[in-house]
């Protein structure tokens, strides 16, 4: 990222290191103009029937399908993944988004009607309503640029908020791509907005009236957003970083095993925050064979450009991101691990490339086994025990996923239950980020807050309970006024509803009707 005189952003190519293109960075003045725009297209858009948002949904679902070629051109080249990645894990999950915001939002949404268990209350009939926010600060990232705002804007939108969208200043011109694609849907001209700039642009965002915010990032970004939004008490949901762990039990299919983790460690160059950080494999007969298998299927990966039909790995974002894979490799050589294959950056391709790397003979003093690498390096500890491996495990500070590798699926789910994560996955890793039936986020570090799924959808609405008396009586037994006669009808009616014995509830009944009609003392 390149800041230029005029104040605007240069969008860099990682994989060869030219411009791209060149947005503004909007300030202070731009920012609240749009907020206010938001609220005043909030008023209508809020009133707009759900089958009329979601055939909205539709059309920015057949939009996106019939620009694949030009999005997955755009996401490849602005931020360095590989073609097929770029059709797969940016577009899948918002298409399946729209299709199942449209099967299941208007019953997910419905007003709910509750009863009341307690006689006291049996005349009372409440009921839970589910109504749009307001509007809603969408900071992205810059790894997954297009699906990961894509799916909360659509989730968002389609409850009836409206959303400002700052994409990350690494990716701006995908995030002006959402915009254009939300406005061709047919989407009033509020509802999705989109303010590029740098921190300072976010920062302004973050300051505004906002009904909620949210950001997927880094930890420390995420720490300083929810200070500036805690002024104004604006709920923020935070996807923050991972250090996901990878757990192979000894029965574990050894070829499928080392290509799931394989993938899982190099996809996206290492770059998500679902990424297989660590890798603890249980000591067992296959373990070598495992090890060899990873060794020969990451060495064969090709690293190249992201726009090659053949490439696997393309190059990390910028310079920094580097500079951090570096270290983290280059302490832990210096510790004692083994580096059997990769380790050393190729700059004759001309971009921010680094190979897949595997790393042996690691321990948690090293930074590389406790600190977010974000970059193609899978480092391996061989445990002795399943109790080990869990404990290991989950001396994290974060709390996103982690991946559970078995031929015995009731194993392996006990030990999913015993990680201290939002997500687990059997045999398979990152792939539940694309599914919006079930929830994302995690805990610890990693943040707070759903996102996707009915869970996501509620930290989009405003939960509102109506109660609702319908009995026309002249007093309840809980107005004024008080006296030794309502102490007496209170007693009784607890000792006859809570009571543990059969006699006393009997007691306790007589009291509470023989002193519910006499008049207040």
């Amino acid at each position: 990222m390149v800041v230029s005189k005029t104040a605007s952003i240069q969008s860099i190519n990682p994989a060869n290191r030219e411009v791209i293109g060149e947005v503004p960075i909007m300030g202070a003045t731009e920012v609240k103009d749009a907020v206010d725009r938001a609220w005043k297209t909030y008023e209508t858009w809020q009133l707009v029937p759900y089958h009329k948002r979601i055939k909205k949904v539709m059309e920015l679902r057949r939009l996106i399908e019939a620009s694949a070629d030009e999005i997955a051109q755009l996401v490849s080249t602005e931020v360095g993944k590989p073609i097929v990645e770029s059709y797969l894990a940016e577009m899948t999950g918002p298409l399946d988004s729209c299709v199942w915001l449209a099967e299941n939002i208007e019953t997910l949404l419905k007003d709910q009607v509750v009863q009341m268990s307690n006689p006291l209350l049996a005349t009372k009939q409440s009921v839970i309503t589910f109504e749009p926010l307001g509007v809603i600060g969408v900071i992205a990232p810059w790894n997954y640029p297009f699906s990961i705002p894509v799916m909360t804007i659509l989730m968002a939108v389609a409850c009836g908020n409206t959303v400002i969208l700052k994409p990350s200043e690494k990716s701006p011109m995908v995030g002006i791509k959402i915009g254009e694609l939300f406005e061709k849907a047919g989407f009033p001209g509020g509802v999705l907005q989109v303010v590029t700039g740098d921190r300072s642009t976010g920062e302004q965002l973050t300051k505004c009236d906002l009904s909620r915010i949210i950001f997927t990032g880094s930890v420390a970004a995420g720490s300083k957003i929810m200070a500036q939004a805690a002024p104004n008490i604006t709920p923020v949901s935070l996807e923050l970083g991972g250090k996901d762990a990878a757990i192979v039990l000894p029965d574990a299919p050894v070829d499928w095993t080392a290509r799931g983790l394989v993938w899982g460690a190099f996809t996206n160059a290492g770059q998500a925050c679902a990424s297989i950080e660590r890798v603890y494999i249980i000591k067992g007969k296959n373990t070598q064979k495992l090890i060899d298998k990873i060794v020969h299927y990451a060495s064969t990966l090709k690293v190249g450009s992201p726009l090659e039909p053949t490439t696997d790995v393309g190059p990390v974002i910028d310079e920094g991101q580097l500079e951090i894979i570096e270290a983290h490799v280059n302490q832990a050589k210096e510790m004692g691990a083994e580096i059997l294959t990769g380790g050393k950056r190729n700059d004759e391709l001309g971009g921010f490339f680094y190979p897949p790397t595997v790393l042996t003979n690691v321990n948690h003093t090293m930074d590389i086994m406790t600190k977010e690498s974000f970059g193609p390096v899978m480092p391996i500890m061989v445990v002795d025990t399943e109790d080990e491996a869990v404990a290991r495990a989950n001396d994290c500070d974060y709390g996103l996923c982690a991946s559970v590798w078995a031929g015995g699926l009731n194993r392996a789910e006990a030990v999913a239950r015993d990680l201290q994560v939002g997500t687990v996955l059997i045999n398979d890793c990152l792939v539940s980020h694309a599914m919006p039936q079930v929830p994302w986020g995690g805990l610890k570090k990693s943040g707070f807050g759903r996102s996707h799924s009915l869970f996501g959808l509620m930290d989009l609405v405003n939960i509102k309970h109506i109660s609702i008396d319908s009995s026309g009586g002249s007093h309840r037994i809980w107005w004024y006024p008080y006296g030794p006669t309502r102490v007496k009808t209170a007693r009784g009616g607890l000792k006859f509803l809570h009571g543990t014995f059969p006699l006393g509830k009997i007691k306790g009944l007589f009291i509470f009707i023989f002193n519910l009609f006499r008049k207040a003392k």
